[in-house]
């Protein structure tokens, strides 16, 4: 029993405090695959694609209810007056029907055959189940995409943030010996006046960059479902990752992965499947017809209720439908010869988006290699410049094109680096490569 309390004390504290985990998990930070599963998981378009799949398999079933038996109660009273009636000399007026007249009876109405023209709505309909599907792993890899462009902005904005933060520091030291400079008559106000400018410069180009992180941060609230207030920390970093940049069997890889060409071809198919569906519709069909119930006017009684059946057979055969039928057959072609045209369309464009991210993964691979030379370059110039400075042989101004120079190779390399790894990224999706 004092166990029991104990349980039910520490369960009402639990429940009381306000998020007790909350610290922990404030401090927990997202990797790129992370990132991309949660929200996957939880965005509402992931959502809306997968009921369009439940609805698509309803409709299905509704297609199949034509291969059923339809059965249904009816209940009618009519009243008749004047009633038909004969007169019989000796025996008087006889009524040929009653005047309240009930009929109440159960019926059912079964095809025996029509010609397919079921099994063609059904195979129609579930052609779209599979357009759904694939809609829905079209929209999962949208998102990723998404998510992964996001989340390395987000890591490359930190970076130059960093390295503008640097310049800053750099810069504002700079400024320090130059004001010293100047109170030792060994610089003059100018050389002040110009470092200054360039300090300004530099934190006009950090604010621009919080800004765009800020836009990013809150894009990637959003995909992620959660509120502006949330800390999201993010782990990750820029990797040269090798990749293949043979065009032909990237081109037929992608032929055979992308979720658009599996689209187009879903479209085509139930293109074509609506076509025999039309084809059918000037086709007989054989029914069976039975119904069980009671009512009135049966002679000798006319108004007892007495049980009767009725069981037939029904024939129908379309005999003239002014061409409706040939006409439908026209549009469902054109519907046909539409969607093969859709492919040839979305193969060209599959392959012109490998053959961009391909090029954009040299071009990328290039100025990386640049970008490299130019930041050891930039930093030896400093270096030596500062000497030179200190010794008076070049300029303020020199020494500080020579600083410009070192953050702007810098970010030119993180940059370059950015562009790579989303250009690897770009060539997974352009391949139907899966991102999440």
């Amino acid at each position: 029993m004092r166990q029991q309390r104990i349980l039910l004390v520490l369960f009402l504290f639990f429940m009381q405090a306000e998020n007790p985990f909350g610290a922990a998990y404030a401090q927990d930070t997202l990797t790129v695959e992370q990132a991309v599963q949660q929200v996957i998981q939880n965005h509402p378009a992931v959502v809306q694609a997968n009921q369009n799949i439940y609805a698509s398999e309803a409709r299905v079933l509704q297609a199949e209810t034509a291969k059923l038996p339809n059965a249904g109660f009816d209940a009618l009273y009519t009243r008749i007056g004047p009633v038909p009636q004969l007169y019989f000399p000796g025996l008087g007026d006889f009524k040929l029907y009653p005047e309240n007249n009930y009929d109440a009876h159960v019926g059912g109405r079964y095809t025996v055959y029509d010609f397919g023209k079921a099994n063609a709505a059904i195979n129609a309909a579930q052609s779209h189940v599979q357009s759904a599907r694939d809609a829905v792993e079209m929209t999962k890899s949208g998102l990723a995409y998404q998510t992964i462009r996001t989340f390395y902005a987000i890591l490359f904005l930190e970076k130059s943030i960093h390295v503008t933060d640097e310049q800053i520091e750099a810069l504002s030291q700079h400024l320090q010996t130059t004001q010293k400079k100047v109170e030792s008559g060994t610089a003059t106000s100018f050389d002040v006046l110009t470092t200054q400018v360039r300090v300004a410069a530099a934190q006009n180009q950090k604010i621009e960059l919080e800004n765009a992180l800020h836009q990013q941060q809150i894009a990637l609230h959003q995909l992620l479902g959660v509120s502006a207030e949330q800390q999201v920390e993010l782990r990750g970093e820029f990797l040269m990752t090798p990749v293949s940049l043979n065009t032909d069997s990237l081109v037929q890889k992608a032929f055979a992965q992308r979720e658009e060409l599996k689209l187009a071809r879903d479209a085509e198919q139930s293109a074509e499947l609506q076509y025999k569906t039309v084809s059918f519709g000037a086709l007989p069909s054989l029914q069976v017809n039975l119904a069980y119930g009671v009512k009135n006017g049966y002679i000798p009684n006319l108004d007892v209720l007495r049980g009767n059946w009725v069981a037939g057979v029904q024939l129908q055969v379309p005999i003239y439908e002014g061409s409706r039928t040939d006409h439908q057959e026209e549009e469902a072609h054109a519907n046909i010869l539409a969607e093969q045209a859709h492919v040839n369309d979305t193969q060209r464009q599959v392959r012109s988006d490998v053959e961009r991210a391909v090029s954009d993964i040299r071009a990328a691979l290039d100025k990386l290699q640049i970008s490299n030379l130019q930041v050891e370059q930039a930093k030896e110039a400093v270096s030596i410049a500062r000497k030179r400075y200190e010794t008076g042989s070049v300029t303020n101004l020199d020494l500080l094109d020579a600083e410009t120079a070192e953050s702007a190779a810098q970010l030119g390399n993180a940059q370059s680096l950015y562009n790579y790894v989303l250009s690897v990224y770009e060539l997974k999706r352009a391949t139907g490569e899966m991102l999440f």
